[in-house]
Parts: structure tokens; C-alpha cells; sequence
């Protein structure tokens, strides 16, 4: 017959408590940049543990919807939303977003391209389209858009913590536990 290992009562094992944090993107680009800006500023001892997921774009009524259902099922200590500022967010999306516990980012100006120029100090003009904004800053990465490593060396750590974008500069504060 086996005998039971019986545990010590005096030891007291070691528990990690992380934040979990749970952050969306409107597509996969926004992923991309998202988990790019994690990766350079993520140390391992970290207590905050983010899941960076995507939506499949669409308008900010549809993203904050299927957000909601497909997470909804998974407890987050906090959750994000980032959406592009040139669709304007109805209220009744704003409350649905607050209802399931989600807080919003916007890029701006007007998208995460927008944001991305911004952050190398170029002018983001007021009548430029996000895909306007797509065609002047995608030939300038590493490789694909939704690939993180696409954006390491035109966005490297120094880059990021120099930043005067709002928006960039609150995704960074979101990542590093700093709400």
C-alpha cells in the first residue's frame, strides 16, 4: 500500500499574484503594435499578465459586442478596448462597453497609423483617411503590419518612452500596470 505524502503545515507555499489583464485591438495591426510595445517594456518578474487579443474589425459597436461575448466567460482583473478615433462611438456602445467592464482607448489622431506618425513627429492632416494614413506608414516597417517585430526597429523602446501621444502613451501605462 502507498503511503499519502503528507504536507508541512508550517510551510507556506510560494504564490505569485498577477493582475490579469486582458486588452483588445480593433484588428490584427492593432494587436501587433500592442504586443510590440508590451515586448519592450515586459520584464519576467512583472506582476501584470496581459492577454492582447484582437477583434475583426468593423465598427466600434461590433468590436466592444463581440468583445463582450467572446471574453465575458474569462475573469480579468481589468479590460481594454482600443478602437480608432475616425468612427465616432455611440453612447449606447459606451454604456455596453462600461457594462462588461471594458475601459476605452482611442488612437488618435484618427488611428493607430495616425498614432504611429504622430509618435515619429510627422503631421497627421485632419482630411487624411486611416487609409491614407496606412499607405505612408506601412512601407516604412520591417515586414507585415501584423507581425510585432515588423515595428521594432522604427519603434524601438527609447522611441516609445519618449512618446507625446496620449494614446500610445496610455496603452504603455495600461501594459506596465499604470491605469
Amino acid at each position: 500500500m502507498a503511503r499519502k505524502k503528507l504536507s508541512r503545515p508550517n510551510k507556506k507555499e510560494k504564490q505569485t499574484k498577477f493582475t490579469t489583464l486582458l486588452v483588445v485591438g480593433e484588428g490584427q495591426d492593432d494587436q501587433a503594435v500592442i504586443k510590440h510595445i508590451n515586448q519592450e517594456f515586459r520584464e519576467d518578474s512583472a506582476a501584470i499578465k496581459p492577454s492582447i487579443e484582437k477583434q475583426s474589425g468593423g465598427s466600434p459597436g461590433n468590436i466592444i459586442t463581440n468583445a463582450a461575448r467572446k471574453y465575458e466567460h474569462i475573469a480579468y482583473d481589468k479590460r481594454y478596448i482600443v478602437l480608432d478615433s475616425d468612427v465616432p462611438i455611440l453612447q449606447q456602445d459606451h454604456d455596453k462597453a462600461r457594462k462588461h467592464g471594458y475601459h476605452i482607448i482611442l488612437w488618435r489622431p484618427t488611428s493607430l497609423e495616425g498614432a504611429l506618425l504622430d509618435l515619429l513627429n510627422e503631421n497627421v492632416l485632419p482630411h487624411e483617411t486611416s487609409q491614407q494614413l496606412k499607405t505612408r506608414q506601412h512601407p516604412r516597417l520591417d515586414g507585415k503590419p501584423d507581425e510585432p517585430v515588423s515595428y521594432r526597429s522604427l519603434f524601438p523602446r527609447t522611441v516609445l518612452e519618449q512618446s507625446r501621444n496620449a494614446s500610445v502613451n496610455r496603452v504603455r501605462d495600461v501594459l506596465l500596470g499604470n491605469p
